[in-house]
C-alpha cells in the first residue's frame, strides 16, 4: 500500500475551516432522499396494506421507481450542481422533499398515483442526495477528504439505526399519516443548516470551472467531463462499483429470509441483520480514515474480499458466523459511496465532479436495484440461496479486482494532461 502523508494537523486545520459544511452535509445525508425513503418504506408496508389493500410487492416497488428515475436524471442533476452550486440546489430541493412526504400524509388515490409520487420526487428532490452533499464536502476538505466523507455519509448509518424503530412507534400512535408527517418534518431539518453553513454563491472549487486543466495538472478543478469519460479509469470505477452494488444489495435484502431458511426465528434473523447498521457506521468512519492514509483501490480490494470471504464462511461454517457476516456486509455497505466520491474527486478533480459522480452513482443505484431481484430469481429457480451466494461472492471479487487495477492518482493526471496537450497541439497544427 502507498501510505498517504495525511497527518492529524491536516485534519484539524481543515476541520477548523470546514466544520460548518461538514455538519450541514452530515445532517443532509441522514435526512435526505437516499436515506428516508429507503429506511422508512418497510415501516409503511403493513399499514398501507391494511388501509388500501396494496400488496407488499406493490408498496416496495415505490423505491425501485424512485431509484431508477434518479439513475436516469442523475447526470443532469450533477451538471446543474456543477453550474449552479450546491447551496442553491439544496435550498430548493429540501422543501420539495418535505412537501412530497407531507402530500403522502393526505393521500387517498390509486396505487399508480402513489407510485408516481416517488417518480416525481426523484425529479425535484435529487438535490438532497450524496451527489450534492459529497461535492460540498470535497470542495472544503482535501488532505482529510476520506475522513470528512466518512463522517458525512455516516448520517445515513444513523438513519438506518434510528429511523425504523422511531417511525414504527409514531405509526403505532398516529397511523401511517402521522408517519409521513414525521418524515416531512425530518426532511426539512437540513434546510437551516444548509442556509447558514454552506457558503453563499460558489466555493473556490465550484467557481473555477473554466480553468484549463492542461495549465494546472495538479490543482483542482482540472478534468472536463469529456476528458474523464474517455478514460479507462472512469469506466472501471463505474463497472466495479456496479458489480459491488449488485452483490451487497442482494445480501441486504435477502439475509433475513436466508437465515430463516437456515433455522433462525424471524426475531433472531432480524437481530442478526440489525448488525449491518453497526457495520455501516463503522465502515463509514474506518474506511474514511484508511483511504486518507493508504491507496484507496487497495483498501477496496482488501475490504470487499474480506466480505466475500465472510459469505463463503457463512455457507461453509453455518449459523455461528451469521453475525460476523452481517457486520461485514455493513462494512461494505458503508464503504461504497465513500469510495465512489473519493476516487472520483482524486482522479478527476472538482471541475466536473457533479456530472461524473452522478454517472457512477447512477450505475451504482441501478446495480442496487438489480441485485435483490436477481437473487430472488435464483432462489425461485434453485429453491435455495446457494447460487445467489456464489453470485455475490464472484461479483464482490470481480468488482474489487477491477478497482484494484486503478493507477496512481498523480501518474494518471500526468498521462491525461499529456494526451490533452498532444490533442490540442494536433488540432492547432491541423487548423
Amino acid at each position: 500500500m502507498n501510505i498517504k502523508k495525511t497527518q492529524d494537523p491536516v485534519w484539524l486545520a481543515e476541520l477548523a475551516c470546514g466544520w460548518p459544511v461538514l455538519l450541514a452535509a452530515t445532517i443532509g445525508c441522514g435526512a435526505g432522499m437516499s436515506s428516508l425513503p429507503f429506511y422508512s418504506l418497510g415501516s409503511f408496508v403493513e399499514p398501507l396494506n391494511h388501509a388500501f389493500g396494496w400488496s407488499r410487492a406493490a408498496v416496495s416497488a415505490c423505491f425501485l421507481y424512485l431509484t431508477l428515475t434518479l439513475a436516469v436524471v442523475g447526470p443532469l442533476l450533477g451538471w446543474v450542481i456543477d453550474r449552479v452550486g450546491t447551496r442553491t440546489v439544496a435550498l430548493l430541493s429540501i422543501p420539495c422533499l418535505s412537501a412530497f412526504f407531507y402530500a403522502l400524509s393526505a393521500f387517498s388515490g390509486a396505487l399508480w398515483t402513489f407510485q408516481m409520487h416517488f417518480v416525481a420526487v426523484a425529479l425535484v428532490g435529487g438535490g438532497t442526495t450524496p451527489i450534492l452533499y459529497t461535492r460540498a464536502v470535497c470542495t472544503v476538505f482535501d488532505g482529510a477528504r476520506g475522513r470528512a466523507l466518512g463522517i458525512t455519509l455516516a448520517g445515513t448509518g444513523v438513519a438506518a439505526l434510528l429511523l425504523p424503530k422511531v417511525l414504527s412507534g409514531i405509526i403505532a400512535a398516529h397511523g401511517w399519516q402521522g408517519g409521513f408527517i414525521a418524515l416531512a418534518v425530518t426532511s426539512a431539518l437540513p434546510w437551516p443548516f444548509v442556509f447558514f453553513c454552506f457558503p453563499r454563491g460558489r466555493t473556490q472549487n465550484e467557481s473555477m470551472v473554466q480553468v484549463e486543466p492542461e495549465s494546472k495538472p495538479d490543482s483542482e478543478p482540472w478534468c472536463s467531463f469529456q476528458q474523464a469519460v474517455r478514460t479507462r479509469v472512469f469506466w472501471t470505477i463505474a463497472a466495479g462499483f456496479m458489480c459491488i452494488a449488485v452483490a451487497v444489495s442482494a445480501l441486504v435484502v435477502h439475509l433475513v429470509p436466508y437465515l430463516v431458511d437456515r433455522g433462525f426465528s424471524g426475531s433472531e434473523a432480524a437481530s442478526v441483520a440489525s448488525l449491518m447498521g453497526v457495520g455501516v457506521l463503522v465502515g463509514r468512519l474506518l474506511v474514511g480514515w484508511l483511504i486518507d492514509r493508504f491507496f484507496a483501490p487497495r483498501v477496496a480490494l482488501i475490504l470487499f474480499s474480506i466480505t466475500a470471504a465472510g459469505c463463503l464462511l457463512l455457507m461453509l461454517g453455518g449459523n455461528k458466523l451469521a453475525s460476523l457476516t452481517a457486520l461485514l456486509i455493513g462494512l461494505s455497505l458503508g464503504a461504497e459511496v465513500d469510495m465512489i466520491s473519493f476516487l472520483t474527486s482524486r482522479y478527476f478533480g472538482m471541475r466536473s465532479y457533479g456530472r461524473l459522480y452522478a454517472v457512477v452513482y447512477s450505475a451504482f443505484v441501478v446495480g442496487a436495484a438489480i441485485g435483490p431481484v436477481l437473487a430472488g430469481r435464483l432462489f425461485d429457480l434453485q429453491g435455495n440461496y446457494q447460487q445467489a451466494l456464489w453470485m455475490v461472492i464472484v461479483l464482490l471479487l470481480v468488482g474489487a479486482g477491477a478497482i484494484s487495477t486503478l493507477p496512481g492518482y498523480s501518474g494518471f493526471r500526468e498521462r491525461v494532461t499529456a494526451l490533452a496537450l498532444r490533442h490540442r497541439n494536433a488540432n492547432g497544427q491541423s487548423g
